[in-house]
């Protein structure tokens, strides 16, 4: 395999991700693993040159089985895990840890969805709280698109109404469900559609919390 500098392992990653996430129909499914394993090779690649962008990118391929189960493996490793599952839920909790650490707010939050459903970890409100309000900090301080601004303010929405990791607040969380609303209307807006879902759940948030608040 050609030994890509870090920049080029991140785009041509990019091309196969967004490649496979282009192949929909069933009949494409070889086509879009194929695709997903190419782009965790170079992710991987540029990962291992210490790229925190490289363990974002792998901790989606992971979290969300993008190659449902055929992941790349050290041949080294083989003769110990080669009749074992791959751990894939430790692995995007790992990437999303390291790129976390290394100040990506929407690896922040990404990291706290895994502590809120346990996934490679223990469940943890607490922590989850703690991670979508980091993210919440780094945004505020950084030039994040409005998928990811909205994405954390929905997340954080929700802890403020369930009072998951935090005190119950309804006041707080209809400010950040009208945060996510804004946010993931332009980013639905730009062509971002499969927001839709989240950008319907802020809605009914912002609905539900000023029935609380007017009670």
């Amino acid at each position: 395999m050609i030994d890509y500098d870090v920049e080029d392992a991140l785009y041509y990653g990019a091309l196969h991700y967004n490649e496979g996430m282009g192949y929909t129909d069933p009949a494409d499914r070889e086509k879009r693993i194929a695709c997903f394993q190419a782009a965790e090779v170079l992710y991987r690649s540029a990962a291992e040159k210490g790229s925190a962008d490289a363990n974002l990118c792998l901790g989606y391929v992971y979290s969300y089985d993008r190659c449902e189960g055929r992941y790349w493996r050290d041949p080294m490793m083989l003769a110990v895990d080669d009749c074992g599952a791959y751990p894939r839920e430790e692995r995007a909790f790992e990437c999303f840890s390291m790129a976390a650490e290394a100040g990506i707010a929407e690896a922040c939050y990404k990291l706290g969805d895994l502590y809120k459903h346990g996934m490679g970890c223990e469940p943890d409100a607490a922590a989850a709280y703690r991670w979508y309000t980091k993210a919440s900090n780094l945004a505020t301080h950084g030039n994040e698109p409005p998928a990811v601004l909205g994405s954390i303010a929905l997340r954080l929405a929700s802890c403020f109404e369930e009072g998951f990791g935090c005190e119950q607040c309804f006041s707080c969380a209809l400010q950040m469900y009208q945060h996510a609303v804004a946010a993931l209307e332009t980013a639905v807006d730009n062509g971002d559609v499969w927001y839709e879902k989240a950008l319907a759940g802020a809605r009914a948030g912002v609905k539900r919390c000023k029935q609380e608040i007017a009670q």
